[in-house]
């Protein structure tokens, strides 16, 4: 879970609306559980789908999941014999979680100081999914200086969050109430930019991620509306139609 804004005021002991979200983001978000061996078969064919290409060769690449929830990502990474991972999350219900799948080294901690984190250790790669429009706007940036500091030359920072160039931006962007905002193709590559990374290291695609023959037929349909649909935008029209952007920013 990502770290939420907190409301507070003088003199009054009152809990927000997101410090009772963050308690019970798991069960609050409806999420299938990952004991279920369809939905983990599902889960896990749609990370191999979606980011196998870009995942480290070298098995012992120092790995660090941000925000890593119920610990999906990094049960994926492990099946797939990477031995150095380390995560964390500021749920505490998504730690237990973590922790009941056998993901001892997941740890509460908040994704805006990062620069404390181990902050002796460089990651080879850190995996940011599905975090950055959790976050304050103006925080932001804040939040990726400091992850752009922790990778070594080489490195990889790999984000996935909402398209709000896609048809289904705005439903993505307001069916979860802890998001704050969001981005496109566009200002995604505008927001790293300001963090330090340069553009011509910044790659941003579609987060296709069907595994199923139906998942493949909503896929084309959602390709083929996108286009219909934003036609009259002429040159300046959003060339992403998934719900989600993959992006990836390396350092030189």
């Amino acid at each position: 879970m990502k770290r939420l804004m907190s409301v507070e005021r003088a003199g009054s002991e009152t809990t927000t609306t997101w410090e009772r979200l963050l308690q019970r983001y798991h069960s609050l978000s409806r999420r299938p559980s990952l004991e279920d061996p369809a939905t983990r078969r599902m889960v896990f064919n749609a990370f191999r789908w979606t980011l196998g290409e870009w995942l480290p060769a070298d098995k012992g690449a120092r790995t660090l999941d941000i925000g890593c929830g119920e610990g999906a990502l990094l049960l994926f990474l492990q099946e797939g014999g990477y031995l150095d991972l380390d995560g964390f999350d500021l749920s505490p219900e998504n730690v237990d979680l973590s922790h009941a799948a056998g993901l001892p080294v997941v740890r509460v901690f908040d994704v805006l100081r990062l620069g404390e984190y181990d902050p002796n250790l460089s990651f080879d790669l850190i995996m940011a999914l599905d975090i950055v429009e959790h976050l304050p706007k103006q925080a932001v940036a804040g939040f990726l200086e400091p992850a752009r500091s922790r990778l070594p030359s080489g490195g990889w920072l790999i984000i996935q969050t909402p398209n709000l160039g896609s048809i289904q931006g705005a439903f993505t962007r307001y069916n979860d109430l802890t998001h704050e905002f969001g981005l496109t193709e566009n200002t995604i590559v505008d927001l790293l930019s300001t963090a330090g990374f340069e553009a011509s290291q910044i790659e941003v695609r579609p987060a296709w991620n069907a595994t199923t023959f139906a998942g493949y037929l909503r896929e084309i349909w959602v390709r083929s509306l996108h286009a219909l649909v934003f036609a009259a935008e002429g040159s300046g029209r959003p060339r992403i139609p998934t719900k989600n952007l993959l992006v990836r920013a390396s350092r030189p």
